[in-house]
């Protein structure tokens, strides 16, 4: 990547000139500034990481608790940016599943938060059409079994992969990589919410792995494990 489509991409489109206080859409991020106050070089897993700053969970843990970790994105740019700006993480241009093979990417931009693998989710929010495309996939397992942190326990999890979220949970072996946070988007459709949330699969699963709800604010939940 040159320069001037770094500047471009990093700062300019985004239009962040100045350090910010926070770089997370519903303030996670101080959350977990808080939360991990004694911890200095810990690891994050940041699965649809999107851009080294925009809507970024991990970029404060980053930058004044000197963490790093594993990256990963099914959008090629978005790896590009993060190879420049976090050269000493380990960044994975893939799509997170059950499993090694190939899917096929819904998209508008090439680098868009809403760019998903999961079809009923775009056409629920891509109401204008779309385009696709086949990408590579793997299991977080694999992904990260193949990096510098094989068998590393996992301080925090970030998960937002529009509506493939628990296909990427179910593909991790929670006894050797145990997330002390997991951060997640859940989307109660209904009036019910309360209800909906229990009955969600997310939800369920990460209950049934001895996790419960720390946080929330909107459609963010941040699970710890008990």
């Amino acid at each position: 990547m040159n320069l001037f489509k770094y500047i471009y991409q990093m700062y300019y489109k985004p239009k962040i000139f100045f350090p910010k206080i926070s770089y997370s859409s519903y303030g996670e991020d101080k959350i977990l500034l808080k939360y991990f106050k004694n911890k200095k070089k810990g690891f994050y897993v940041d699965v649809g990481c999107y851009h080294p700053l925009v809507g970024s969970n991990t970029y404060l843990l980053y930058k004044r608790r000197n963490w790093n970790g594993v990256n990963i994105d099914v959008n090629s740019l978005s790896i590009d940016l993060f190879n420049a700006a976090r050269k000493d993480d380990e960044n994975f241009n893939l799509a997170v599943s059950d499993k090694k093979k190939k899917l096929k990417l819904y998209f508008r931009k090439n680098i868009n938060m809403l760019n998903t693998v999961n079809k009923k989710y775009a056409l629920r929010h891509f109401r204008k059409g779309f385009k696709e495309k086949i990408v590579k996939s793997d299991s977080l397992d694999s992904i990260l079994d193949s990096s510098k942190y094989k068998n590393k326990q996992i301080d925090f999890l970030n998960l937002d992969i529009e509506g493939n979220e628990l296909k990427a949970l179910e593909s991790l072996n929670f006894k050797k990589y145990n997330p002390k946070l997991i951060c997640v988007e859940i989307h109660n459709y209904g009036n019910n919410s309360n209800k909906n949330l229990k009955n969600n699969p997310t939800y369920k699963f990460l209950t049934k792995k001895k996790y419960k709800i720390f946080w929330k604010n909107g459609f963010s939940y941040i699970f710890k494990r008990l």
